[in-house]
């Protein structure tokens, strides 16, 4: 399979596309499910990386954790996961821990802060402080768009994965979280490893700032932005976009009996469940992702425009 050239514009165009707040003067996090940086030196900041698209396991670490800063114009990337792992998917199952997939959008905000699943284990990270959007699978080990979905903040932080390369069996109940192993008490406090180690130096020594926004993507909207160049894309609304393209949509729920309560032009939880319940009504439950394209903005009667 080819390599996709990912670039710091590519990231620039997704955010847009997606009508998310980003800011053109702060560091901001990004993740790619189902895709691995390839070649060498992606852990520091450049224009652009290669990558390739994988399929997650739910074993290994088989996403993307990135860094973008805006000012420079570059990105930096870091393996690592989005998807819970496959242990604590069956426990969450057997109903002896909980287990979730955060969704794809854009969550504000992260914040410095210590990963803290146990006193041997804890660690600095970057501390979930918002709710997200995920979905929990209660019948078997997959994550579709029957199952479940929630909006709330389950503690999914961005940490160590507890893993020393792209092979090894990461620790992950539904964080995001890079290869490499932490400064912790059960380690001695010995130092962070590996891309871990690149990442938390770019977090916690290169920049002041204390808190960082965080957009999810998949690996196929990082290969259509990477080809389509300087063309025209459809826009697309999900949890985290906002603006007046929300506040059309928020109006076209409204119209067709979805929303029942304020139109503040926030891709929130609201708008989430009205989306998600026009599309089970229109498509069925397979179809119902919570994604707004050109499908479902026609069937609600407005138009996305290409941007």
């Amino acid at each position: 399979m080819p390599a996709i050239n990912f670039s710091s514009d590519n990231l620039r165009k997704l955010l847009r596309v997606n009508s998310y707040p980003f800011s053109e003067t702060s560091y901001m996090v990004f993740g790619i499910r189902g895709a691995s940086p390839v070649g060498t030196g992606f852990d520091s900041f450049k224009f652009s990386h290669n990558i390739e698209k994988t399929e997650p396991n739910f074993i290994n670490p088989r996403c993307i954790i990135g860094v973008w800063n805006p000012i420079e114009n570059k990105i930096a990337m870091f393996p690592g996961s989005t998807v819970p792992n496959l242990n604590y998917i069956k426990k969450h199952l057997a109903k002896t821990a909980r287990a979730n997939c955060i969704m794809t959008g854009y969550y504000s905000c992260y914040e410095k802060g210590f990963h803290n699943p146990s006193p041997n284990s804890a660690h600095q990270a970057l501390r979930l402080a918002t709710n997200i959007m995920l979905r929990r699978t209660n019948n078997d080990l997959v994550f579709t768009n029957t199952d479940v979905v929630e909006v709330g903040n389950p503690n999914d932080n961005i940490h160590a994965a507890y893993c020393n390369d792209r092979s090894g069996n990461y620790s992950s109940a539904g964080c995001q979280v890079i290869v490499g192993q932490p400064k912790c008490k059960g380690r001695q406090n010995k130092p962070n490893t590996s891309y871990w180690k690149s990442f938390y130096d770019i977090i916690y020594n290169d920049t002041p700032q204390t808190r960082f926004d965080y957009a999810l993507f998949r690996s196929v909207d990082a290969e259509a932005v990477s080809a389509n160049g300087d063309a025209l894309m459809n826009a697309r609304l999900r949890f985290g976009s906002k603006g007046n393209l929300v506040l059309s949509l928020q109006e076209r729920l409204a119209a067709n009996g979805f929303f029942h309560t304020n139109k503040d032009a926030d891709f929130g939880k609201n708008t989430l469940m009205g989306v998600l319940d026009f599309q089970k009504k229109e498509f069925g439950a397979n179809e119902a992702d919570g994604v707004v394209g050109n499908v479902t903005a026609g069937k609600l009667g407005f138009e996305l425009p290409q941007i």
